[in-house]
């Protein structure tokens, strides 16, 4: 009897213990589901917030805002944004980005892209603990100094020359990105050895020559750190005015750039029609030989192969440089066909 009690004591102690652990299991379960319907619920306030912000940023034009945030880290794709598992679609927004922003501010930037009408507003994205560096060519210092004054000195940004690259320090920015002007180097490394290679990336804007001014249209290269080296990410891409030159520079990658280009292409297509069915209408309203038939007949031409061409891009971006040369010459041609129009007092074009 007295083995069989000590038996039924041992039962006892063995069922609690699994009893207890079963209610510890799920009051854990109940904790867990707690926190993670709270994280949520504040990453769905603060995408809330971004979202405005983001709204408000676009449409102000030539305006840098730097913009408090909650030290969360914010991931940025092609179509959408998202804090922790909680989404936000881009939509059709024009937005350039770093794949991730960390810092407690972000900075936005909003400028018009123009060819030549109004297309939108290009949105970048960054904030005050990401770095950029211009790698200035001694050949067409120039080059380093146009670009430098065309970015927001609010960015953390410096100008370096390829002569004084002993000037370059790290001074522990989670990312650090370079602009190349042509003249690509290794040596920019030497002081991001430790950094992770994903964190350490540059674009080069090549085959400038002996330009004295950034043209309007060009050849990008993506690269990111490899060791002590750069390494590609493979093929070259394009830009199409400042605006998208200033988009690859704020891009995570070249993945992501071409994505948001395409974007701009769909865009550019749709205003493009609604301009080209206006100056269709408006031709047959001025009738043949007319003084305002004229500009409208000739702009007609030009908002044509710019539909074409941007539907096309809108799937191919990037192919070649001669297709964003066409475009800015279809753009040229649209714009004096415009000032055609105003000289005689016709309805303009755009």
């Amino acid at each position: 009897m007295k083995k069989r009690g000590m038996i039924e004591v041992h039962f006892n102690w063995i069922f609690i213990m699994i009893a207890g652990a079963i209610i510890f299991v799920f009051f854990i379960s109940i904790v867990n589901k707690q926190r993670s319907f709270s994280e949520i619920k504040t990453s769905g306030t603060i995408i809330s917030n971004l979202e405005s912000i983001l709204t408000g940023a676009q449409v102000s034009t030539d305006t840098v805002n730097v913009v408090s945030m909650p030290r969360v880290d914010v991931g940025f794709e092609c179509n959408r944004y998202f804090i922790g598992s909680v989404p936000k679609q881009t939509k059709g927004s024009i937005i350039f980005s770093p794949g991730l922003l960390q810092s407690r501010e972000i900075i936005t930037w909003a400028v018009d892209w123009n060819l030549p009408y109004r297309v939108d507003n290009f949105l970048y994205l960054t904030d005050p603990e990401l770095k950029y560096m211009i790698i200035s060519d001694p050949s067409s210092p120039e080059l380093g100094q146009e670009l430098y004054d065309d970015l927001p000195e609010e960015l953390n940004l410096e100008l370096i020359k390829v002569d004084e690259l002993d000037k370059i320090t790290d001074t522990n920015n989670y990312k650090v990105k370079f602009i190349f002007l042509s003249t690509m180097t290794d040596s920019v490394l030497t002081e991001f050895l430790d950094m992770p290679d994903e964190d350490v990336t540059a674009i080069n804007i090549q085959d400038l020559g002996s330009s004295a001014s950034i043209p309007s249209t060009g050849t990008i290269e993506f690269l990111e750190k490899d060791g002590s080296t750069w390494h590609s990410e493979g093929t070259t891409t394009h830009y199409l005015k400042k605006e998208s030159l200033f988009g690859a520079i704020f891009s995570e990658d070249q993945k992501m750039y071409d994505c948001v280009m395409r974007k701009a292409f769909r865009k550019l297509n749709l205003v493009t029609n609604i301009y080209l069915n206006r100056s269709s209408s408006l031709r047959n309203d001025y009738g043949a030989g007319s003084l305002c038939e004229r500009p409208h007949s000739d702009a007609i031409a030009d908002l044509e192969d710019i539909r074409t061409a941007s539907e096309s891009r809108t799937g191919d971006f990037p192919t070649d440089i001669s297709d964003m040369d066409d475009l800015k010459d279809y753009a040229g041609s649209i714009k004096e066909a415009n000032n055609l129009a105003q000289l005689r007092s016709c309805v303009l074009i755009y």
